[in-house]
């Protein structure tokens, strides 16, 4: 493995950046951030590196004698307020070695720090991942890597970003595959939305600038962000600007913009246990899943049954948590799949069904992770992974590892055995999805219509 500076600073904390045309090595870093929201799961590995403001670092991880090989660049997740490419957790050796590619993980702003002087005032990962794809594009073949092979891959915030930057145009030709895992559905917000959280920072900062106030400070004014959103979405993510458009996830235009040919999108079956797992079941109410499945699905009363009669021992909290799933991320990803293929692309689905035995995880999302890398090693203390056996593990890494291997290589996702797997169609019935005993078949349920708002 070896980190490497992709650009600096070159104008205060939110000036335009300037690209770092050589090989500039760099002791691993992240960018601040505090404690994240699913340490349940995953463990502490964020805490162990030092933080740093210009922490625009990329870990590159190749075989021995790579030359010519596709290349990966992974863009890790964190709700937009937390992780970095350079924790032990992506540690892609192994999988660079078993898939025979080149995997790039890269670094972006987070938090506070990824607005451009305020909320709603532009997004600042977007300049710096250009950087990182074009610092790719530049180096890649000194690691053995083809810049004419490379597959722009994301999960959960990284594959938010993935999606902006397959759609815009000034991304077009840095990249030439998408993998998009557990992308969720989160409309970018609007100046309304925008000035609601400047506000709240406004207060916290005590009328220092974003620009003026130290790194503590702008964390604590994240908390405060967090702690005014708890219990109704995020507090911090992108707002609309000139690169990220209102309309991201209208997926008729989503799917005109889109400049790749070949996608695959992956999903955990019970995505929302991350974000609601710890949360008391008193905090849930039957008539409050009600109210959600009501604001979000076209259907709502049949929702609700067809939900109750297919878990009738599920609590209310574990009713809200499939009603989530369903509607931000599993029947996006159908959605934008079916009009995707129908303006052209060639378009893969993937369920992942493992469950961890942790309470309150199931299938939750980022539960995936160690095994598309396939290095149990490295998430050694993430509770999420205890009572899983090495077999069920190795068995699973090799068939999910494998499938976006594959998807690297060729373009389309195939088991571990290299059988490919089915390509989506419009009003498919059934997707791929992994489960313990390996890989099957699995209905899509379009019973469900979900309602789709983007903010005016």
């Amino acid at each position: 493995m070896g980190v490497y500076h992709y650009a600096q600073r070159s104008a205060g904390r939110f000036g335009k950046l300037s690209e770092i045309t050589g090989l500039a090595e760099a002791q691993p870093a992240i960018f601040p951030q505090t404690p994240g929201s699913l340490d349940w799961l995953l463990g502490p590995a964020l805490h162990e590196l030092p933080q740093s403001e210009d922490a625009f670092q990329l870990a590159v991880f190749a075989p021995e004698q790579a030359s010519g090989l596709p290349v990966m660049v992974f863009l890790p997740g964190g709700g937009f307020v937390s992780g970095a490419g350079t924790v032990r957790w992506y540690n892609a050796q192994h999988f660079a070695e078993q898939q025979n590619c080149v995997v790039v993980v890269v670094n972006y702003r987070i938090g506070l720090l990824a607005h451009r002087q305020s909320v709603g005032g532009g997004n600042l990962p977007v300049e710096e991942l250009l950087l990182a794809l074009q610092w790719v594009q530049r180096h890649i073949a000194q690691f053995g890597g083809n810049p004419q092979e490379i597959t722009l891959a994301g999960q959960s915030a990284g594959a938010f970003w993935a999606f902006v930057l397959a759609q815009l145009d000034e991304a077009r030709g840095l990249f030439k595959r998408l993998y998009l895992g557990s992308l969720s559905y989160q409309p970018p917000m609007n100046q309304a939305m925008a000035d609601e959280r400047n506000g709240v920072i406004g207060q916290a900062l005590d009328g220092t600038a974003l620009e003026q106030a130290s790194t503590k400070q702008l964390l604590a004014a994240g908390g405060a962000l967090a702690k005014a959103w708890a219990g109704r979405g995020l507090g911090l993510y992108p707002s609309a600007d000139g690169a990220v458009p209102a309309d991201l996830f209208e997926v008729s235009q989503a799917a005109s913009r889109l400049h790749v040919p070949e996608v695959l999108m992956t999903y955990t079956a019970d995505e929302a246990n991350a974000f609601i797992g710890m949360a008391p079941e008193q905090a849930f109410s039957v008539d409050a899943v009600r109210g959600f499945i009501a604001g979000n699905f076209a259907q709502p009363q049949g929702v609700f049954e067809a939900l109750a009669t297919e878990a009738p021992e599920a609590t209310a909290k574990q009713l809200m948590a499939r009603a989530m799933t369903l509607h931000q991320i599993q029947l996006y990803a159908v959605e934008f799949a079916d009009q995707a293929v129908a303006q052209g692309a060639s378009v893969q689905l993937f369920g992942f069904e493992l469950s961890s035995p942790l309470p309150n995880a199931g299938s939750a999302h980022c539960f995936e992770l160690p095994f598309i890398f396939g290095n149990r090693q490295a998430w050694h203390d993430a509770p999420m992974l205890d009572g899983i056996t090495e077999e069920t593990f190795s068995a699973a890494a090799a068939q999910l590892g494998g499938a976006l291997g594959a998807f690297i290589r060729t373009g389309r996702a195939a088991s571990a055995s290299g059988e490919s797997l089915p390509l989506h169609a419009p009003g498919v019935q059934s997707l791929t999805a992994l489960t313990e005993s390996g890989l099957v078949q699995r209905e899509i349920d379009r019973r469900f219509a979900a309602t789709r708002q983007v903010p005016a």
